[in-house]
């Protein structure tokens, strides 16, 4: 892969999910595990060509997500997009909040490329380009990792992921959220 066509995102990294998604992740989302994705709600992708990422990018960020106060979250439920399923995040209003930082900032920069896009804050678990898949993806999740929800997290930065040659996703950096 060129360096012009590597892509970045910004999300916030569930790191407390983790342990109790990865298996799943694994189960229905192997490729992204085996590629370095961490449990993760996007902010922002695709965001910048990774080789667009300088000091003064990072500069920018820092100052935008700066103001924002750390906060609290829990995965609460499993639910579903045609083809992903996911958990959902509450509350999501900080999620959406941090989104529209995004979109004031980067206005070219369209989530997911389409300018129109309503945003759902969530943290996939698996996807699939067949419905019916994901609708028995779905059961299972709620059967299995069902009773172990809601996960508890906290939200303390702004997480910068690159894409890499090989393929592989790398944390480039992390914009701390200090609060005002």
């Amino acid at each position: 892969m060129t360096d012009g066509h590597r892509r970045s995102a910004l999300v916030v990294a569930a790191a407390e999910a983790e342990p109790v998604v990865d298996e799943w992740r694994l189960r229905y989302q192997r490729e992204a595990v085996e590629h370095g994705l961490p449990a993760h709600l996007t902010i922002l992708f695709p965001f910048v060509r990774a080789a667009e990422i300088d000091e003064g990018l990072l500069t920018k960020l820092r100052r935008l997500y700066a103001p924002v106060r750390p906060f609290t979250y829990e995965l609460t439920s499993v639910a579903s997009f045609p083809d992903a399923a996911w958990l959902a995040p509450v509350p999501a209003e900080p999620f959406h909040a941090l989104v529209d930082v995004a979109r004031q900032a980067f206005p070219a920069l369209a989530p997911y490329g389409d300018p129109e896009h309503v945003v759902v804050p969530h943290c996939t678990i698996g996807t699939d380009a067949d419905p019916e898949a994901v609708e028995a993806m779905v059961r299972a999740l709620r059967e299995g990792l069902g009773p172990r929800l809601p996960i508890r997290c906290r939200a303390a930065e702004l997480v910068l992921l690159a894409e890499e040659a090989d393929g592989t996703w790398a944390r480039r950096a992390a914009i701390p959220f200090e609060g005002a």
